[in-house]
């Protein structure tokens, strides 16, 4: 028993934002239905593809395993009309358009209740459907500049700094499953479905947190702060030198300094005025820093985070992509693993990040080559035949 395996997805989204949401449910044990256009499917296909691997690509296989794939052209009559049907047979419809642009196909929330009254629909777009920039496109590094991520990240003599990978989409997407899957509870107590609708933008505040309480704290005003902690709540908070990269480490009281200056081997300075307390160790920053620079620079990154975790210090080794793709903890819980794709060959999957009573959910099926399931899935929910189904395609329907 998987905690969705009774739930039907009709899944419309493409790249990063809605793929991960619908792949949550995936994992969940939803049946998810991927819809994609043809000739060339949804854009994530494109981006850095696998070579020889029938329209597959590193991101899409990484974000669309446990899906069924089929094709389908929602710009047609005959098309809207074989979704609509779908529709009444599904509990979940999800997309991540441009906001508007379901409704201007007449597929809509609003159009699609009216055939299926318990349907969840479920969207997710830049800005959201309503306010000044509803009608704007947006992408994830656009919505980290504007959100003011971009502003409170690099370095204080530098440029704003967008963060390296797509945090956003990843982030909405996040939001956007908890949002369906409070949906389907609430569904489940009134019998009626409903709208879902979130935005990268909104998704964004959240994590600003920390960077709104220091520009409060510091009278309405901040600046960036690099590595170190906002308002240089704390210190040592940094990135240190290593002799093979680099490490990030800090320490959140009094006590965890002392222990890291017992590894350090110089108590001494642990009980200095000007480095006895918090307040007066964020005083004295740089110095602090040049005490721990001497310390890491001598040892390995991965052996300074060992020693610091042993001792309740908290310290990461910064790592490499290719260091946290072999990362140990990372593989032995699942996060990452390894599957057999048929076109693909061995491809790299991202697991669940959670568990129930000990037990991940499993990667059943790798991602899907563009319209894989069109046979299975026409045939099973709509009746369709054999020559019906060939008639669509000569068509350019499916």
């Amino acid at each position: 028993m998987r905690a969705l395996d009774d739930i039907r997805v009709l899944d419309l989204t493409h790249v990063f934002n809605g793929p991960y949401a619908a792949q949550v449910l995936g994992l969940l044990g939803a049946e998810v239905i991927k819809i994609e256009p043809r000739p060339y499917g949804e854009r994530a296909r494109s981006i850095f593809p696998i070579p020889d691997a029938e329209k597959q690509s590193y991101p899409f296989v990484m974000l669309n395993s446990n899906k069924k794939g089929i094709t389908l052209n929602l710009k047609s009559e005959r098309g809207k009309e074989l979704f609509k049907q779908f529709v009444t047979q599904a509990d979940i419809v999800i997309e991540n358009f441009t906001a508007g642009t379901m409704d201007k196909l007449g597929l809509g929330y609003q159009d699609l209740k009216r055939i299926n009254s318990r349907i969840i629909y479920a969207s997710s777009s830049g800005y959201g459907k309503t306010g000044p920039y509803s009608a704007y496109p947006a992408f994830d590094s656009i919505v980290q500049a504007l959100s003011g991520i971009m502003s409170t990240t690099g370095d204080p003599a530098g440029p704003p700094m967008k963060a390296g990978p797509p945090i956003m989409d990843i982030m909405a997407g996040i939001h956007f499953a908890a949002g369906i899957l409070a949906a389907l509870h609430q569904r489940d107590r009134t019998g009626e479905g409903l709208e879902v609708e979130t935005s990268l933008f909104e998704s964004a505040i959240g994590p600003l947190t920390a960077q709104i309480a220091a520009y409060r704290a510091q009278g309405d005003s901040y600046e960036r702060a690099g590595n170190r902690a906002p308002n240089r709540a704390f210190s040592p908070y940094n990135c240190y030198p290593a002799s093979d990269g680099y490490v990030l480490l800090l320490t959140s009281d009094n006590q965890r300094w002392q222990a890291l200056c017992t590894l350090m081997e110089c108590e001494d300075i642990a009980q200095a005025e000007k480095f006895a307390t918090n307040r007066a160790r964020s005083q004295h920053a740089d110095e602090v820093d040049e005490i721990v620079n001497a310390w890491t620079k001598q040892h390995p990154k991965h052996e300074i985070m060992r020693l610091c975790g042993e001792a309740d210090i908290t310290c990461g080794a910064v790592q490499t992509v290719e260091e946290v793709l072999n990362d140990p903890h990372l593989r032995e819980r699942g996060i990452l693993k390894d599957i057999d794709h048929p076109t693909a060959g061995s491809v790299t999957v991202l697991g669940a990040p959670w568990r129930f009573n000990g037990q991940q959910p499993p990667n059943d099926t790798p991602s899907p080559n563009l319209g894989e399931h069109n046979e299975l899935v026409y045939s099973k929910l709509l009746g369709l035949s054999e020559a019906e189904i060939s008639e669509l395609k000569e068509d350019g329907v499916i």
